[in-house]
């Protein structure tokens, strides 16, 4: 099962177990399912051998000022994932988020949707840099590398907040499809999917190509979050440059 497989990475998740030749069930708010429905969730469950929970509210500004709806799907929907799963006894790989090293609303979120999956001894943790590439990022995504590129494919000025220091460590989200699919029936824990290099927004505009101005920080931004120790359990490791996961994002 794929949680919130008609969103961003899960499209892209699913064209890569297609290619696998797995078969899944996408359960998917879009499709009329719902992360609330514990019933629901335990019976679409059924013979399946692993849930991949994507399904979640994202966006650090959305959930700060709506938290009531942050805890109900990040949290909430996650502790009834679980549930359903330990229930069949199979394991969930929870999409987590470097955003869960942070204290904004959807980073303590995601933190605590983390403590939740690993209660279990069958599941694992993959926590996201920021990913980006593939189908549907720049029609889904409101990120730096999707407003820089379309600012420039549509030959207008783009904006940085702050100073342009900010910086990210950007992964591509084949290698993020590939990391959960190694992560079948891997050891329980948190895995760093991510490159572990840093770009700065400006770098990264200027990479681009892209004309920007700069405007006052917003409040919700952060400046870095720092990777954690090195995790080789996996057996996983990032593929795809920025700068060509950026050429193909420009064609």
């Amino acid at each position: 099962m794929v949680t919130g497989g008609s969103g961003y990475i899960g499209m892209n998740l699913i064209r890569h177990l297609q290619k696998q030749d797995c078969t899944y069930i996408n359960y998917d708010l879009r499709l009329g399912h719902d992360l609330l429905d514990e019933r629901g969730l335990y019976q679409q469950m059924k013979g399946c051998d692993v849930v991949v929970h994507l399904a979640a509210l994202p966006g650090v500004s959305y959930c700060e000022k709506n938290i009531d709806e942050a805890i109900e799907i990040n949290l909430l929907g996650t502790c009834n994932v679980v549930r359903a799963a330990n229930t069949h006894e199979i394991s969930v790989i929870l999409m987590s988020s470097f955003a869960a090293k942070t204290d904004n609303v959807y980073g303590l979120t995601k933190r605590l949707a983390e403590k939740v999956t690993l209660q279990s001894s069958l599941n694992v943790v993959l926590r996201a840099a920021n990913v980006y590439g593939g189908i549907g990022y720049l029609q889904k995504k409101r990120s730096a590398i999707a407003s820089f590129v379309k600012h420039k494919k549509a030959g207008v000025m783009a904006t940085i907040y702050g100073d342009g220091t900010d910086e990210r460590d950007f992964v591509h989200v084949d290698d993020v499809c590939n990391a959960v699919i190694l992560a079948f029936g891997a050891p329980s824990g948190i895995y760093e999917i991510c490159t572990r290099r840093y770009t700065s927004i400006q770098e990264l505009a200027d990479m681009v190509g892209v004309e920007y101005e700069f405007t006052s920080s917003r409040e919700v931004d952060v400046h870095k979050v720092a990777h954690d120790a090195v995790e080789e359990a996996l057996g996983w490791k990032p593929t795809i440059k920025l700068e060509d996961g950026l050429k193909e994002l420009l064609k």
